[in-house]
């Protein structure tokens, strides 16, 4: 047959006719055998013309890549057998140009949309035969969209493709010094390694510098100024760039300014109200988030904090970031440097040497800074900030009324309230000086309630009354419990000075209490309190309230707090199974049982008073790694408690009340016995 015979052939019997018969051919199958015999002839001439290495040959392969466009030949085709003639004629190399271009475009639209021929190109691993001449230039126009069409939708060639090491493949040709020629086709191989990439293997199968060059291209002039074309490589290059291995790659080959520079142009060089296409937005924004996490991922890699020291370029753009006033890329250095001060010599060197809590707080005092992210990632940064003790009181302006303290008031906002108030607990451990920030009544609050007395504390107590969130109301807890635990264990003129006015003379212990009663007066802490020791999922947090409570009980303010706040049936309940290691039933139940057993063994009463005098115990803290001790620190610190209430209550307390804490000290002394006698049989 002649070309032109072919065309004609085609051109009679294609989707035009099929068309016209429709309605009058049910049996579509029968039209498909018929259109699968008429290439029979066809077929055989091809044969005898490649046998002869006729260029008539090429002619025709024209033809049939002309036809392969219509639909309708596409099965016929591969039934035909015309499809793998072709295929065996790219094996087999050597091809005349021209040739080689028509039988590509005969392959590659016989598999659009085709999966039936799609698998005979897999078949065999026939497919090879048309990757292993993807590095020949002169056919990047076709073989790019041919291996396209073949592996797009389709699994088995996109898992061929990727043990065939395509992707490398494809990445020596991004890495060509002009690919600028063939940038039309740029985004078809980044939909193929798109395809690749997420195959079984494809990490360890791809070239090492896949990211770096997919990188170095989106951040060239061309590609910066085309947001498809930017969005193509970047999303690629992060699709791989979620394996660790390319993590290693980019960090360890001081690539990460090229992950920067593109998140610093997606949020910078693209306005995305500018976009008109809405599919576009929606890649952009998607692209945005994967860049951020790409970032987290990175930085937050083991071999991040090594590499790029905080002297380094990039931890100084981070921190340059977070100067700045684009909200993205705040978000995003908090992120970052967030997980590089994960040690406190990091943390530290970020406070002391680079200030970078000063733009921050700053930032969280702007009342029209409402973005959740931003928020969110400041305060998470600022807690890894606030870790190291020698750290605190240089953050201790976080807690300004205005900056950390307004986010309690975000009930909109839950996670930021949580964030909030864990971030004030950090910066309220053991540290006077934050202590005395918190209980400081705001200079504002008298000029907008007439309460000259408002306090951050006080927002605290509030939030945990206010909230639904359990892990809010147990971080608020515990600020307050901090803060009890440094006003018991610090001079109280160090946290109220204002309140003092001693002169050279030493504070005394009726002074301190007065100005702790104070304080107590006005913040309702019972409740907050008395919640560490109900809930029962952190049995390290109950051990916490339960060594502040021994604290607070030696004086008699604090005191007063605790007997008040014990006055629930749930916190007795709490304390008896503390101390006796048994469940309470009831006030009047429990007493019986443990004048009982006091009475039982009498043996033991000048042991038992011994032990619970205060020369032998003092209030402990608990290690919540060392969990096997945990029940018995509790104890000794419920028996401080108990011994300290009924020697400061016993003039005050009522008859039930004082029994009550009489048989558990009782109780508890023995126990406390027995766990030294059984040491010192130990050694």
């Amino acid at each position: 047959m002649t070309p032109q015979e072919v065309a004609v052939l085609l051109q009679e019997h294609g989707s035009s006719r099929g068309r016209v018969e429709e309605d009058s051919v049910s049996d579509i199958d029968s039209l498909l055998r018929e259109r699968t015999d008429l290439l029979a002839a066809v077929l055989s001439s091809c044969k005898d013309l490649w046998s002869t290495k006729s260029e008539k040959l090429d002619s025709i392969a024209e033809k049939l890549g002309d036809g392969s466009r219509d639909v309708a030949w596409r099965l016929p085709y591969g039934n035909s057998g015309i499809l793998e003639f072709f295929i065996t004629l790219l094996a087999e190399g050597h091809l005349r140009p021209k040739l080689h271009i028509h039988a590509l475009r005969l392959i590659g639209n016989s598999c659009a949309d085709t999966n039936e021929n799609r698998a005979r190109v897999v078949e065999k691993d026939r497919l090879l035969s048309i990757t292993k001449h993807v590095a020949d230039e002169n056919l990047i126009p076709f073989n790019i969209p041919v291996i396209y069409n073949i592996l797009v939708d389709y699994e088995p060639a996109q898992s061929l493709a990727s043990k065939a090491h395509l992707g490398k493949q494809l990445v020596g040709l991004l890495s060509l010094p002009h690919i600028s020629k063939y940038a039309p086709f740029v985004p078809y191989i980044c939909k193929i390694l798109s395809l690749l990439v997420s195959q079984e293997g494809e990490a360890s199968a791809a070239d090492p510098a896949t990211v770096r060059v997919l990188l170095t291209l989106a951040t060239q002039p061309a590609a910066k100024a085309d947001v498809e074309d930017f969005i193509s490589l970047v999303a690629v290059a992060l699709a791989y760039l979620a394996c660790e291995t390319f993590q290693y790659s980019l960090i360890s080959d001081n690539q990460v300014p090229l992950l920067m520079d593109a998140f610093y142009h997606t949020h910078v060089g693209f306005a995305i109200d500018d976009i008109d296409d809405e599919d576009v937005v929606a890649q952009m924004k998607q692209l945005r988030s994967s860049l951020l996490s790409a970032l987290a991922d990175v930085s937050g890699n083991n071999s991040f904090a090594p590499s790029y020291p905080l002297s380094h370029d990039v931890p100084q753009t981070l921190l340059d970031w977070i100067r700045g006033s684009n909200l993205f890329l705040q978000s995003a250095a908090c992120l970052a440097l967030g997980n590089i001060s994960r040690s406190d010599a990091a943390s530290i060197a970020l406070v002391e040497d680079y200030r970078a809590h000063e733009p921050l707080v700053k930032l969280l005092s702007n009342s029209d800074v409402t973005d959740p992210q931003l928020l969110h990632a400041a305060c998470s940064f600022l807690k890894n900030l606030a870790i190291p003790p020698g750290n605190k009181s240089q953050l201790k302006d976080l807690l300004l009324p205005q900056c950390v303290p307004r986010l309690y008031s975000l009930d909109t906002l839950p996670q930021i309230q949580f964030a909030a108030v864990s971030l004030t607990r950090l910066l309220l451990l053991n540290c006077p000086s934050n202590v005395r920030q918190i209980c400081t009544p705001l200079e504002s609050s008298s000029a907008k309630s007439g309460d000259n007395e408002q306090t951050g504390a006080k927002s605290i107590i509030s939030l945990y009354g206010r909230s639904d969130a359990e892990p809010t109301r147990l971080e608020a807890a515990r600020c307050v419990a901090g803060i009890c635990r440094v006003l018991h264990s610090t001079q109280a003129s160090d946290i109220f000075p204002e309140a003092l006015v001693v002169g050279t003379r030493s504070v005394s212990k009726v002074d301190q209490e007065n100005v702790r009663s104070a304080f107590y007066a006005s913040h309702a802490v019972q409740n907050p309190l008395r919640f560490l020791i109900t809930q029962d999922k952190w049995p390290s947090l109950r051990s916490e309230a339960w060594f502040v409570f021994a604290l607070m009980s030696r004086s008699s303010d604090g005191a007063a707090v605790v007997l008040s706040l014990l006055d629930d049936v749930a916190a007795e309940a709490v304390l008896t199974e503390t101390l006796t290691v048994r469940k309470a039933v009831s006030r009047e139940e429990d007493a019986v049982k443990l004048e009982e057993e006091s009475t039982a063994d009498s043996t033991v009463q000048v042991q038992v008073t011994s032990a619970a005098s205060s020369q032998q115990l003092e209030p402990q803290q608990v290690d919540p790694k060392q969990k096997a001790s945990m029940a018995k620190v509790d104890a000794e610190n419920a028996l401080i408690l108990c011994t300290e209430l009924v020697k400061l209550g016993q003039s005050t307390l009522a008859p039930e009340k004082c029994a009550f804490l009489q048989g558990l000290v009782r109780h508890g002394t023995r126990r406390v016995v027995r766990h030294r006698r059984a040491e010192n049989t130990n050694l």
